[in-house]
Order: structure tokens, then sequence, then C-alpha cells
């Protein structure tokens, strides 16, 4: 929960919530690599037949895997990496190798190992596994380098700058052609993954061909069960108390003024420090027991606790957003989307626009320059879900709004490759043809308003007329110059869509006030 901000890095989030995702995941280091650490020796004790075993191969790779991808995931949490890496294909690096090695490699090792087991045979060929094994590995690293080096590429050519201040690479196509050849290469790891996961498949099929599940009997000594501790040792018991005290004093902390504050914050740190290490000692004296094992014991008890723990850190973060209304709501300074621009940012959803775009544009100079102004947070109050994003294979879209004419865009969607020579965006043209059904826009109205948009009963009832209506200005906009599409066309709530992005339209003049004369 609380490392999860580290994902929103320079973004319109409140800035406590931020620094907070950055320490959290910083701290996320030690139980990552404590955990790397614990797998790679327990399998100390096989090194000597790595070379011959291919589940050790698959296992130690696979934890080593692990390593990396927690050790890259806290990296990529300290703002300046974060800074160069968001938004760019280093993070499809970082994911990938964690996917691909981590989870892959351990599957595959379990599958080697428990197949031949369930069907009492030996594997068919160790030489197919060796094969897998490398060929996969390799197939990882050409995938995970090809894409950190495409994210820094990227990244490093957005924020290039010329003397003058002007960018080096203002055309964003530019910073897409350069990366092209990696993308090539990520295809190639891909495809040679993807190979070795076929060659498991095909050696454990030929393992158990005409094979016969193992019926076997095994003797197990029943032991006579430890006395169960009563519950509520469990739940009053020390460290549980400790826990208490330590949260109570710095929630105090946290509503006191600043001198009161910090006293509270100084006493909660010192508290937990020295009952810690009051814990500690009672285990090495033999006075003290492993509560953390008795509790895993009590599932129930565990599972109340863990829920509790983590309704506590939610409710910390979403109750303020909940409570306090933000200025920008009361001063009415934004507008709900129209009927229209609503059907047409459901079809952005729906063709998965936001996988390539993003709509958040960060307080860097450089990305000024490119977009426009920061986006701000009163932007996406309306947003249900929200589409910051989180990659861009093409540009931003926070201040898309009037940039472009409705022609360009029509002719954008229906062949990117018209507009912009090098584009990898697939074409839309069948979004020229399909039509919408308006009478299903109340509903989408309505739906918005349970959640906090405020649509009128008059706006949700008008919903059709207001979305067609709409819809024939942008029409015969086109027609004028050229072009010929229905009103009630998806590619037409697009246009309306995007043209609407990060340009709020004018308000209505406000009625005269009549001032009676005495």
């Amino acid at each position: 929960i609380w490392a999860g901000p580290h994902h929103l890095l320079y973004t319109a989030l409140p800035e406590w919530a931020q620094t907070l995702g950055m320490v959290f995941s910083l701290m996320l280091w030690a139980p990552s690599w404590g955990g790397m650490l614990n797998g790679l020796l327990t399998l100390r004790g096989g090194w000597s037949q790595l070379r011959t075993d291919p589940v050790l191969k698959f296992f130690a790779a696979g934890v080593t895997f692990y390593g990396m991808a927690t050790f890259e995931g806290p990296l990529l949490s300290i703002r300046s990496v974060s800074g160069l890496a968001h938004y760019t294909d280093w993070i499809i690096g970082h994911v990938h190798s964690g996917a691909l090695g981590w989870n892959g490699f351990m599957a595959a090792g379990m599958f080697y190992w428990m197949i031949p087991r369930f069907y009492g045979r030996k594997l068919w060929s160790v030489k197919l596994a060796d094969f897998h094994f490398w060929i996969g590995t390799i197939g990882i690293l050409l995938y995970a380098v090809s894409m950190w080096v495409s994210g820094i590429t990227q990244g490093m050519m957005w924020r290039a700058q010329n003397a003058d201040g002007s960018l080096m690479y203002p055309t964003f196509v530019e910073t897409l052609l350069a990366i092209k050849p990696m993308y090539w290469m990520r295809l190639i790891g891909g495809l040679m993954y993807l190979t070795g996961m076929i060659t498991m498949a095909y050696n454990l099929v030929r393992t158990v061909a005409g094979a016969k599940m193992v019926v076997t009997t095994v003797e197990v000594v029943r032991r006579k069960p430890a006395p169960e501790i009563a519950w509520t040792k469990l739940i009053f018991s020390t460290p549980i108390i400790l826990t208490v005290a330590v949260l109570g004093l710095a929630t105090a902390g946290a509503l006191g003024n600043m001198y009161a504050g910090l006293f509270f914050i100084l006493v909660a740190g010192t508290v937990g420090i020295l009952g810690v290490l009051a814990m500690q000692s009672a285990k090495k004296d033999g006075r003290g027991g492993h509560w953390h094992r008795l509790l895993e014991g009590r599932a129930l008890i565990f599972v109340v606790l863990t829920a509790i723990a983590v309704i506590a850190g939610g409710v910390a973060e979403l109750v303020p957003a909940l409570i306090v209304r933000p200025a920008e709501i009361a001063k009415n300074e934004v507008t709900p989307y129209r009927p229209l621009e609503l059907e047409g940012r459901d079809i952005y959803l729906r063709e998965g626009c936001y996988t390539c775009h993003s709509q958040m544009i960060r307080p860097m100079q450089f990305e000024a320059k490119r977009y426009g102004a920061p986006s701000e947070m009163k932007e996406s109050v309306y947003d249900h879900p929200f589409q910051w994003g989180s990659k861009r294979t093409g540009p931003d879209l926070a201040r898309e709004g009037s940039k472009y004419p409705n022609l360009w865009h029509y002719r954008h969607m229906k062949n990117p490759r018209e507009i912009t020579d090098g584009s990898n965006m697939p074409p839309y043209a069948f979004l020229t043809t399909e039509t919408l059904d308006f009478s299903k826009t109340a509903n989408k109205l309505a739906s918005m308003r349970v959640v906090g948009v405020p649509y009128t009963d008059a706006q949700i009832a008008n919903s059709d007329k207001d979305a067609l209506a709409q819809g024939k200005v942008i029409a015969a906009d086109l027609a004028a110059n050229g072009v010929t599409v229905a009103p009630d066309t998806a590619i037409v709530a697009l246009i309306a869509y995007l043209q609407r992005l990060g340009h709020e339209p004018p308000k209505a003049a406000a009625p005269p006030v009549a001032v009676k004369e005495n």
C-alpha cells in the first residue's frame, strides 16, 4: 500500500504520498534481498549438482533474477532515477526480468521436478531441459537489456535541449525511430524464451507418455500436538501492545503542533527501538517465545490482524481524499465531459489508447516545452478511471485539445503514417463506420454521477440530444474540409474527447442580478 506511490513520482499526486512511496520502496530492499539470499543459501548444499541438474539451474537463476528485479524496483523509486525511467521501456525491461526470470524460471524448475515424480519416470531428456535453460536465459537477457537501453535512450532524448533551451528532438517520433532496433532485439529475445517453454512442454509430454500415476504408501509419524495458547495471550501479547503504543504516539505526533509533534515522534521511535531490543534480549535469555511463529499457526487471528493492518493503511490514504472536497470542485473550475466526449473517452479506453499514451505532464522544463503546462490534480477530478498512464509509446495527450484541427485527428486515426511517417500506431479506420447508440449514453452519465460527477437530471435526460448536437458540429467541420462522416460514428466521439483534453470549455455568463433602487 505505502510503496505504491513510487509509480507516480513527479505527477500531480500530493508530495507527502510521493515521498512516502519512495521511502517505503527503499525499505523493501531489505526483505527482498533477505528472501533472495535465503533462497540461494538454501540451494547451497546442491552446488555440486548445478552443472548436471536442470532443476537446480532454473531455481538458482530464478532466485537470482528475483534479486535483480527487487534491487531495480527500489532503485526506480528514487526520484532522479524515476524522472528518467518513468514512461519509458526501462520499466518494461524491469517487470519482464522479474516475470520471465523469477516467475517463469521458478515455474519451469517446479515442473521439471514435479512431473517426473508424479509419474515415477525420469525426465525424458536432460539435454532438452539444459537447452531450455540456456535459450531462455539468453532470451531474457536480450529482452531486458534491449528495454534498458531503449528506455535510457528515449528518456535522454526526451530531455535533450540545445544551447538556446529548445528541444533537440522536438518531434516525438524521432525518439521512437531511434529505439526501433531495440524492439527487434526484444522480439528475438521473446521468441527465444517462448521456444524454451515449448521445448519444456514437449519434454514433459514425452516424459509422461505411456506412464501411469505412481501409487505408494508413506508412513507418517503422528506427533502429539503442542498445547494451544489462548487467543487472548496472542492478541494482548507484548509485540501487539508495543505496536499499538508506537502507532498511537506517532498519530499524536502527526496531529499535534510542530513542537508537540516532534516530541511524540521521538518518543514513539525511542519506545519502538527499546521495545524491540527488549524482546530480542528476552529471546536470547530463553524467556521469550517465537510469537510470530505461533501467530502464523492461528489462521483466523493472523487473517484478522493482517486485515486490520491493511485497512488502517488504506484508510490513512483514502479518508483525506473522501472527506476533504477539493477546492477546485467547490469553485466549479472543472466542467464534466459532455455526453459525446464521455462516449469518446470510453472508446479511448476500449481500444487501449491509455497503454501507449499518458495524460500527465510532469513539472519538468523539457516536458513543459514538449507538451505544455504541468498537469494539475483538478484536471482529473472527473476521470473515472483516471488516465494518467504509465507508458509513452506515443506522446502525452494531457494538452491535446485544440492543438490540431478535427481533420488532423480524422486522418491520423484512419492512417497514422499519413500524418507521421515512422509511427507505429495501428490504424483505426473501422471507427469511421462504427455507429454509436446514444440512447444508452444516459446510463453512462448516471453511473458517473454515482461516483461524484455532478451531472444534473436535465443533462442525463437530454444526453442523447446533446451528443448528437455536438457530433453534428464536428461532422459539419469535417464536411467543410472534404470528409463526409455521420455525427453518431465512433470517430466523431473520439475526436470530441481528444479535443477536450486539457481544454476547458468557456463558462456560461452568469445572469445579471437585478438591483432595486431605494
